[in-house]
């Protein structure tokens, strides 16, 4: 039922209330509608910082993944038992970090007319790798190929020190290198030597400098030990039982160098300061890891050599194989000629015989890491060259010299190759460069290393060679009579036709 009333105010008062009512629905409305925002910004806000985690969790392990990679590098260089298998994997690190082009490592050395050169011995592309940039003789400043020459020469600054007691300064001169080489624009600056077609980029070299100890007489007498200093009271300070003996040895450093060299060609842009750095301190990485492996290669050689004992006998060898060399010749049946050609044939054949029967010291050889003196590496090099083995199994082609590391790693085919030589395939002049090779060097006491005076193996391998180059001689001596002979009796043939 509906009442009513003829009140003045009632209406007044509804439309207040259906106001106030519409106004509360309104608000009631607009904080579900607030709280229904709120409710999808909150979620909308969770979901992006969830994402940003995501990649932030993702950089992150990028990062780490970059860390640890190169922390597992530098742990494997730390301990290497070969440092140049490392090579390949420090360019390749050093190119993902930089962006390069090419990263390549180049060894600075002199032929044996006393120039300085670069050869590239590793590269990440095929660019560079076995390339060689030529340096000058030492004393001259002009003539060297490129930019990168730069690494090599230092200059001296005065250092000043305060003494931290007195406050008195002094000075002192420093020799300072430099860091690396960089260059803008490889094809603006004419001093670039570009090896290929010049592209737009730039170049960057730092060097790889440290002190080495695997060269020929790297290892020399130590001092004697200082003798002790007496306590204040004058009593002799105790000695320690247990304290290691003095070392009878110590290595005789020299300095080693080679460059890591990379570019940006193509790219046409500079290397970052981020990047430089990177490649400055992956090169110290590399010299200091180089250092420490020479040094563990030395260390190894000094235990080596000092238990290397005496060498097997090979009187007993060498007497056997002369008594086959002499029956062969007795059975030989024909003119003086083809007896002395059997001679000197069956004598090589002996020869080798006997350095067969010292494979056991050519392994010892082998494994002498630092290179010994030069008559040993000349003795062995000079067979190998006779025997037929290809030239870069002991010869740094590019460098032009005999190579005590390609000599150990490759000798072990000696005896396999002296099996198969044939000695009518040798020229005379071949033999002549020979014999040249090892002039001087008395068989019966090569000399070997500072531990061990002599190399017997080698005198070995120095006696097949000269046998070898004997009976390649004798061989054509036989033939240039064999065709005299021949000629005779063609003659005389014709002349009894007549």
């Amino acid at each position: 039922m509906c009442v009513f009333t003829s009140n003045p105010t009632f209406p007044q008062y509804l439309g207040t209330y259906l106001l106030s009512y519409v106004k509360a629905k309104t608000s009631e409305a607009s904080k579900a509608a607030a709280m229904t925002r709120y409710t999808e910004l909150e979620a909308q806000m969770a979901s992006e910082k969830a994402a940003a985690a995501a990649v932030q969790a993702e950089a992150d392990a990028a990062a780490a993944a970059l860390v640890s990679e190169e922390d597992a590098l530098a742990a494997a260089l730390d301990e290497t038992t070969d440092i140049a298998a490392q090579y390949a994997a420090v360019l390749s690190l050093v190119a993902s970090r930089t962006d390069a082009t090419g990263v390549y490592l180049g060894r600075k050395e002199k032929n044996p007319d006393g120039i300085s050169q670069i050869q590239y011995i590793e590269s990440t592309d095929a660019t560079m790798q076995g390339k060689v940039l030529k340096g000058v003789a030492d004393g001259e400043e002009e003539g060297a190929e490129g930019v990168t020459w730069g690494l090599f020469v230092s200059s001296e600054v005065e250092e000043v020190t305060t003494d931290p007691e007195t406050g008195e300064e002094s000075t002192a001169t420093k020799t300072v290198w430099p860091a690396d080489v960089t260059v803008g624009n490889i094809v603006r600056d004419p001093a670039v030597k570009c090896f290929g077609i010049p592209k737009l980029g730039s170049y960057m070299a730092v060097p790889v400098r440290y002190s080495g100890c695997l060269q020929e007489g790297a290892m020399e007498d130590a001092p004697p030990p200082a003798d002790p200093v007496p306590n204040e009271d004058g009593t002799m300070p105790e000695v320690d039982p247990d304290a290691p003996p003095p070392p009878k040895y110590q290595p005789v450093f020299a300095p080693a160098e080679f460059v890591v060299g990379l570019d940006t060609a193509g790219q046409g842009r500079e290397f970052t300061n981020t990047e430089k750095e990177f490649a400055r301190v992956w090169g110290g990485k590399l010299s200091a890891a180089a250092e420490k492996y020479e040094r563990r290669l030395w260390e190894a050689d000094v235990v080596g050599l000092s238990a290397w004992g005496d060498a097997a006998d090979a009187a007993a060898a060498k007497s056997a194989a002369a008594a086959s060399a002499a029956e062969k010749v007795a059975k030989c049946e024909g003119n003086e000629d083809a007896k002395a050609l059997a001679d000197v044939e069956s004598k090589q054949v002996a020869a080798g015989e006997v350095l067969k029967s010292a494979a056991g010291e050519i392994e010892k050889v082998k494994g002498v890491n630092a290179a010994p003196k030069a008559e040993t590496v000349k003795c062995f090099a000079a067979a190998m060259n006779l025997a037929g083995m290809e030239k870069g199994t002991f010869m740094n082609v590019l460098q032009g010299g005999v190579s005590w590391p390609l000599v150990k790693a490759n000798m072990g085919g000696l005896v396999a190759a002296i099996e198969a030589f044939d000695a009518t395939t040798v020229t005379a002049e071949a033999v002549e460069a020979i014999k040249g090779s090892v002039e001087g060097v008395d068989a019966a006491g090569v000399p070997f290393t500072h531990l061990v005076a002599t190399c017997g193996v080698a005198g070995l391998a120095l006696e097949w060679c000269l046998a070898a180059c004997a009976h390649v001689e004798g061989y054509a001596a036989f033939k240039v009579k064999e065709a005299e002979a021949a000629e005779a009796a063609a003659a005389a043939a014709e002349a009894g036709g007549d």
